[in-house]
């Protein structure tokens, strides 16, 4: 059986001392006293992240890239200076290295030459292919913005909030993650096959990813009529599966991260694919009282937005995938929220204070999982049903496999200056599976004389 890294690792806080004593000796540890740790993990870790934003540029979009680039050094920040649980410990390892790159969503038409009384000049530009999935080089910023450990966090947000300001003189006819595929492919270095990929869309408008430029200007449409062709013919868009695997390009699962601020109701903002698909809010109802073509699914002071269903089917395929409203009033939940599911991808938090594993590599120490909803510890490897929780998710016990030998986890002891809780490769637990791990710990208790002090 392979050995697994340690891709997550526990703070696991040990002492406990008894104050008010100056001679004292270690008592047995039955009964004992014992801590805990939990943790909500998110799958293989890493130290390196690599984000891709993929912003509107179209004429509406203005106050919504104003609002995402007040949001980015909030994630920057929560990224190399993680924040603090209620213990006082990290709730994730800083990232090591973090790159971001920007791509608007203007492909033009495809490459399709159209009149332009039908489409305009600007989705003209650039023989008909405008920004042809280039990554934005702005502000005396070259195409991919790099943080490494020890650099100035504030001035690396301050230099991607400048180039996200993409501007609004893009095409019309938003092409976001046919944009994505296309900026993934044109830069050697990103993204780095080692690192964590999060492909983040910013737009109030459906994708309308062209797989047939030709045939879908085959017709006489304008303006608005020419917005609804994208949802009255899905047949010449690109296929939510096609794009997922190039988004992919052969990323586990645990590499890669999808998020979108789009056109959503905000009272459905972070909820599972599922039931944002499910609400009828989101359905297409075509009309000709607005720009967008279709009735809105959320609006605001700053304009409406398209039910994004196409981003929701490329959601509902990815685990861990988060679909906000670019409704919303603040954009901080959403990238709070982002910030988490990247760090809980992130190499966690070292071992305040080491365990003694016996000869054979095993610590004293029962790991239980909560699984999220639906899940079944008859599903998973090593594991067996503790109980159900209040919500009615399973609790598992998982199996301790010293030195990573079997199926299971094991306490790692490989780098000295982070000793940590592991799994092996083949016990990784799903996304959103909250961990407590409690341990034995030696308990200093007084002498048999009694409190000398």
């Amino acid at each position: 059986m392979s050995k697994g890294r340690s891709w997550w690792v526990l703070g696991l806080v040990l002492g406990v001392a008894i104050a008010g004593c100056n001679e004292r000796r270690i008592g047995p540890i039955n009964p004992h006293t014992s801590r805990f740790f939990e943790r909500e993990v998110g799958g293989e870790g890493t130290a390196n992240v690599d984000v891709l934003f993929v912003i509107d540029d179209s004429g509406s979009m203005d106050e919504e890239q104003e609002s995402l680039r007040r949001e980015i050094p909030l994630l920057v920040e929560a990224l190399t200076n993680p924040p603090l649980d209620d213990s006082g410990m990290p709730q994730w390892n800083a990232v090591e290295s973090l790159r971001i790159a920007i791509v608007t969503t203007d492909l033009g038409t495809g490459g399709a030459t159209v009149d332009t009384r039908r489409v305009g000049t600007r989705c003209a530009a650039n023989e008909y292919r405008g920004k042809d999935g280039a990554l934005v080089s702005a502000c005396g910023s070259g195409p991919v913005l790099e943080f490494e450990a020890g650099d100035d966090a504030a001035a690396f947000s301050a230099a991607v909030g400048c180039v996200a300001e993409v501007g609004i003189a893009g095409c019309g006819l938003e092409q976001p993650l046919a944009a994505a595929v296309a900026a993934l492919d044109q830069e050697d270095d990103f993204p780095r096959a080692d690192a964590l990929l999060a492909v983040v869309v910013l737009s109030d408008e459906e994708d309308c990813s062209l797989e047939d430029p030709v045939g879908f200007f085959g017709g006489t449409e304008t303006g608005v009529e020419l917005n609804q062709r994208c949802v009255r013919e899905p047949g010449l868009l690109m296929p939510i599966d096609g794009l997922l695997a190039s988004l992919r390009a052969g990323r586990s699962e645990d590499q890669f991260l999808f998020a979108a601020l789009v056109g959503l109701p905000e009272s459905l903002s972070g909820a599972s694919p599922a039931d944002i698909l499910a609400s009828g809010e989101m359905d297409y109802e075509l009309t000709t009282e607005n720009d967008l073509g279709l009735r809105p699914a959320c609006e605001n002071a700053r304009g409406q937005a398209a039910p994004g269903r196409r981003y929701v089917e490329l959601a509902s395929r990815i685990d861990g995938a988060l679909v906000s409203s670019i409704c919303a009033e603040s954009f901080q939940p959403a990238i709070v929220e982002l910030a988490a599911r990247i760090g809980s991808r992130v190499d966690s938090v070292c071992a305040t204070r080491p365990l003694t594993p016996d000869d054979n590599g095993a610590v004293q120490c029962e790991l239980r999982e909560t699984l999220p909803e639906g899940m079944s510890c008859a599903a998973l490897p090593a594991r067996s049903v503790y109980g159900i929780d209040a919500d009615g998710r399973e609790v598992c016990v998982v199996a301790q496999s010293p030195r990573g030998v079997d199926t299971g986890w094991f306490y790692d002891t490989s780098d000295a200056t982070c000793e940590s809780v592991a799994y092996t490769e083949d016990a990784v637990p799903p996304f959103g599976t909250v961990v407590r791990v409690e341990c034995l710990v030696d308990v200093e208790i007084p002498t048999e004389d009694g409190p000398t002090g």
